[in-house]
């Protein structure tokens, strides 16, 4: 088993992966270089981490495939007419090597075209040992009488590994997320502002950063309770997300403040101002918003510091315009 053991010394540094993809190409480099495995690829679906819009993708796709002939999108246009994947959250491990030949016609055309004469799958299990990856490996020769025994144990092994990213992950996505509302914190929001800056720069958009609060509510905390004001937070961010959509995120920074980022074209900060303050006038609650456009030349702190002098700047004229009826 002195494969075996060369391949679990190279799996303690796996747990240093950012995440699942980053994992399973380092398990490939080692099904290569200690196994000698000529083809390989893995049919997994993400899980549980939502991007920085919500959304999570749940498509089951190949991931990291090698020795093969063929690019990643043909191999997931075929994993419908896969033997392994067997649609909704079902997998199919036969943890045996077979000849290509008792593989579907399209799939056996592939893995010779590939020079591949066995090809098998083994099974990832998360902590309920539920299959949540299948790992077709292919072979140009017959394998070791032990070797199915052998890639049984490495699967384990990576199934434990890859349990504990996700245990991880979910830790970070939790230090990113404010505990009340769901929405993203101030931790959350600089961690994927880059990723907007991003998405803004190919777009040629312009990015407005926002910062909103509640009027008056210490004065709905005390009246109400304390449990009507968690009720306003609540739906503060969820009418903040609905009103920002896909062009930008948002985070709750503490208290009634929340900052959100948006890409935009064609739009002023005046003018996004205006259209998210209109998300919330049938609320039984007001609001107060400041807005200022984000220049490449200027640092967010400083974007920030202006979008919150302009919030004051206007609760300070709304006060004074409630003064005078």
């Amino acid at each position: 088993m002195q494969r075996l053991a060369v391949f679990i010394r190279e799996s303690q540094t796996w747990s240093q992966a950012h995440r699942g993809t980053d994992l399973l190409r380092r398990v490939a480099d080692a099904l290569r270089q200690h196994l000698d495995i000529d083809a390989g690829m893995f049919v997994y679906r993400k899980r549980f981490i939502p991007n920085h819009f919500g959304q999570l993708d749940t498509r089951v796709r190949v991931y990291h495939a090698w020795g093969l002939c063929v690019p990643l999108e043909h191999l997931d246009s075929l994993l419908p007419q896969s033997p392994w994947y067997l649609g909704s959250s079902s997998f199919f491990c036969s943890q045996a090597w077979a000849p290509v030949s008792t593989l579907p016609s399209l799939w056996q055309h592939l893995f010779e075209q590939s020079d591949i004469s066995y090809v098998g799958a083994w099974p990832l299990l998360d902590a309920y040992s539920r299959t949540i990856c299948a790992m077709v490996l292919g072979s140009r020769s017959s394998r070791p009488a032990d070797d199915e025994e052998l890639l049984s144990l490495c699967a384990s092994q990576i199934s434990l590994v890859a349990d504990l990213l996700v245990e991880r992950r979910k830790a970070e996505d939790a230090s990113r997320r404010d505990p009340l509302t769901g929405i993203f914190n101030r931790r959350g929001l600089l961690h994927f502002l880059p990723t907007v800056q991003q998405d803004a720069a190919r777009m040629g958009a312009t990015l407005i950063v926002g910062v909103l609060d509640v009027n008056a509510f210490k004065q709905i905390n005390d009246q109400y309770g304390h449990a009507r004001g968690d009720d306003v937070l609540l739906d503060v961010a969820q009418t903040l997300l609905s009103a920002i959509g896909e062009s930008g995120i948002a985070a709750r920074f503490g208290g009634d403040e929340f900052v959100f980022v948006r890409c935009v074209q064609g739009k002023t900060a005046e003018e996004v101002r205006q259209e998210t303050i209109r998300q919330f006038i049938d609320k039984p609650y007001d609001v107060c918003v400041g807005c200022a456009a984000w220049n490449p030349d200027m640092e967010w702190q400083m974007c920030l510091d202006l979008a919150d002098f302009r919030l004051y700047v206007g609760k300070g004229i709304q006060a004074g315009a409630e003064d005078g009826e």
